[in-house]
């Protein structure tokens, strides 16, 4: 394999990787939904965790299925290591970010919800 076919494939490992990191938000979000940060849930943050790992490793399994990857390489492994971390030290906080806001606007509106839920329950058992 020529020098710039090496080059291609790892800039489009670099795109597989980081695109992994997309598939980590969705695992991230459900570590938030449960609570696996603040050291409750532990053994299913673990779960999680792995869980992730091999749905990683599929990713790239596919990946490279998908556009044809020559054997597996060092630069290529690399590719993906370093994609997920550009990802994870960039684009993660952002939208890290951004979740935390959606999941706190979420959890408000469904407090708002039970409370007029429940003030309406006892107003229907004061007319009683």
């Amino acid at each position: 394999m020529s020098g710039q076919n090496q080059f291609s494939v790892f800039c489009l490992s670099l795109v597989v990787g980081f695109t992994g990191g997309l598939l980590y938000e969705f695992f991230s979000f459900f570590r938030l939904l449960f609570g696996c940060r603040e050291g409750k849930n532990g053994a299913l943050g673990i779960t999680l965790d792995v869980f992730f790992g091999i749905c990683l490793a599929v990713w790239c399994i596919f990946g490279s299925f998908v556009l044809r990857f020559p054997s597996v390489r060092l630069y290529i492994i690399a590719g993906y290591g370093l994609g997920l971390a550009l990802y994870l030290n960039f684009l993660h906080r952002i939208v890290a970010f951004l979740e935390n806001v959606c999941y706190n606007v979420l959890r408000n509106l469904i407090r708002k919800c039970k409370k007029a839920r429940k003030n309406s329950q006892k107003e229907g058992d004061k007319r009683i």
